[in-house]
């Protein structure tokens, strides 16, 4: 774990510091700051999704300490800064070193010298040995907000050069920290068709996956695949038409979801994300609130089950065993062990109005739980 402080300090017990003696900690310079309202303008390369409704779910909570475990742009912690002046302490994690950048100065804008900054570099499903590591002392059980903003950010595709959008040639990369050993380059040209396949049938829930994988194995034994517009050629048109001729479904870009899968597997997302949520909720002080935003239904069912398990409640994979003469010993174990209550019965999604000034918002789902107090 690498952290962006002044210096690194011996971990203490943690005490509230006076107002008057707390400073955010400062990053390395970036752009000049943006506005704190998520909405976009030329030095803002992020627009905060949903955040009038996490604020809203926020809003209850006396917010003394807030993790953004996904921290990028900073859009989304400045906001809740911002709304909540009780806040003392706010911890950013995040892969990115250009989002440490941008989000320190953003926030360092806003000149609450009575907050105590914390930017960690690395990823959330660390979040236990982050917070349990800070020069403060432990955060681990004292965490009275957090949210994690899933996937990719606009921020990242809009910079061809990582190599995660479609619609901008660059390099094939699509790895969220730059260090990290394993790329989509490297995915493309040394996995087998069998596997390639695979990650492209259940990460992106292609149905075109065979014709797909296929095309990728053919056309690197020509030439190695290595930018982001070779695979939108070899990709082509994939996607599946209707009787009537029309292609079922919303339309979206035939390469969607072969981007979607390749950056899954290169970034392990889905199995960082099943560590992260246990380790978050057990983060949580007693009434604090855990706010999480997907952006596709492999990320919502895992968020939706570990909620569920949570709150001592059956997922639906688990709904057979709630029949029979042991329903109840499941149940009453289930009940035992609940740690949170649902905040949303249902997902949140975007307003039409969020959707059309902000076509990112269209997929994402918010889901929030309490800790029992």
């Amino acid at each position: 774990m690498a952290l962006l402080a002044n210096s690194l300090l011996r971990p203490q017990a943690l005490a509230r510091p006076s107002r008057s003696s707390l400073r955010c900690i400062s990053v390395a310079s970036a752009p000049a700051a943006p506005n704190l309202d998520g909405q976009a303008n030329p030095s803002q390369p992020h627009i905060s999704v949903l955040l009038n409704e996490i604020l809203g779910f926020m809003q209850p909570v006396n917010l003394k300490v807030y993790v953004d475990c996904t921290l990028g742009a900073g859009g989304h912690a400045a906001a809740m800064a911002q709304a909540h002046p009780e806040m003392h302490t706010l911890v950013g994690i995040d892969l990115d070193p250009t989002a440490h950048q941008i989000a320190g100065q953003r926030i360092n804008s806003m000149a609450r010298r009575d907050l105590a900054c914390h930017f960690v570099r690395g990823n959330y499903c660390d979040v236990e040995p982050h917070l349990k590591g800070l020069p403060c002392g432990s955060l681990h059980g004292v965490v009275d907000g957090m949210l994690m903003d899933l996937g990719v950010s606009s921020m990242q595709l809009d910079t061809a050069e990582r190599g995660f959008s479609f619609v901008r040639d660059g390099p094939i990369d699509m790895r969220m920290d730059p260090q990290a050993a394993l790329s989509a380059e490297e995915v493309l040209n040394t996995w087998s068709e069998a596997r390639l396949g695979q990650i492209i049938r259940d990460y992106g829930e292609e149905k075109m996956w065979r014709a797909i994988a296929r095309r990728i194995v053919a056309a690197r034994e020509e030439k190695a695949i290595t930018s982001t517009k070779q695979l939108v050629d070899i990709v082509g048109r994939t996607q599946v038409p209707s009787k009537g001729g029309r292609t079922k479904g919303k339309q979206i870009h035939p390469a969607t979801r072969t981007f979607q899968a390749l950056r899954i597997a290169v970034n392990d997302e889905l199995g960082k994300l099943e560590k992260a949520l246990p380790a978050a909720i057990s983060a949580l002080a007693p009434g604090g609130r855990l706010a999480v935003i997907s952006f596709h239904s492999l990320e919502d069912r895992i968020v939706k089950h570990s909620f569920m398990r949570a709150a001592g409640r059956p997922t639906p994979d688990e709904e057979y065993m709630t029949h029979g003469d042991a329903k109840y010993t499941l149940l009453e174990e289930l009940e035992r062990n609940a740690v949170a209550s649902i905040v949303t019965r249902k997902p949140v999604e975007a307003t039409a109005e969020e959707a059309n000034s902000n076509p990112r918002s269209r997929s994402a789902k918010l889901r929030v739980l309490q800790k029992h107090a």
